[in-house]
């Protein structure tokens, strides 16, 4: 079978079903596992549909990204108890980047109370206003601030953190699956996949409902991070 007439129905097969599994596309076209992870692939390169472990989903199964002011009121003991354990990874002389976000935000009462000097990068106009202090040394990105989330996001915004070197960043995540990070809005995952770039050690921020769950662009592969959270990650 051809590659085109196998894609047409992986895409088909989703239309229907709302998601697939490898092993029913091997039945359905006697084609070899690795061939059909080729074709999902090289489908989810053009944006037709999402791998998940094993198989994948169509696009449009993504849930929509909460605003801020949803978020805030989501598993806020879980987010507390996961921005606790970032804020002990802070070291005397780090040069952190504080992505936007309800769980980073948490980190900032935390931070404020460590008894080490710091400085901190943020994306978010609400976290460098609230991070003012005299042993952190604030630097705020400038850019486009995208209303639902509070993240300052665009071109402008990732030609400046681009010019830094951080010894931490951390990062929200909306969703963890089969080795990915992801989230809803491709310019945040833009900035988010940035911020690890120029980062030593990354960590990510994840609730266990972010856990097995995918969303639109991928801006990080979990081999590349280590994940702060409340849940067993296996």
């Amino acid at each position: 079978m051809l590659a085109n007439d196998r894609k047409k129905i992986i895409l088909a097969e989703l239309h229907s079903k709302g998601s697939v599994t490898i092993d029913d596309l091997c039945d359905l076209t006697d084609a070899s596992v690795s061939t059909l992870r080729r074709d999902l692939n090289e489908l989810e390169e053009l944006g037709r549909l999402i791998r998940v472990h094993g198989g994948a989903e169509p696009i449009s199964s993504i849930p929509k990204e909460p605003s801020i002011y949803e978020k805030n009121s989501i598993n806020v003991r879980e987010k507390l108890e996961i921005a606790n354990i970032a804020v002990t990874k802070v070291n005397e002389g780090d040069v952190i980047f504080l992505d936007a976000g309800t769980t980073t935000g948490m980190m900032i009462e935390g931070l404020l109370g460590l008894e080490k000097s710091f400085t901190v990068v943020t994306n978010s106009a609400t976290h460098a206003s609230k991070l003012i202090s005299d042993k952190i040394t604030v630097y705020i990105i400038g850019g486009i601030i995208k209303k639902l989330t509070d993240a300052v996001v665009g071109s402008y915004a990732i030609q400046q953190i681009s010019q830094f070197n951080f010894t931490k960043a951390f990062i929200g995540a909306n969703a963890i699956s089969a080795g990915n990070i992801s989230t809803p809005d491709i310019e945040e995952a833009n900035i988010k996949r940035t911020a690890c770039e120029q980062s030593a050690q990354t960590y990510i921020l994840a609730d266990k409902s972010k856990f097995n769950q995918v969303s639109f662009v991928t801006f990080a592969k979990i081999a590349d991070v280590e994940i702060i959270t409340n849940t067993n990650k296996e």
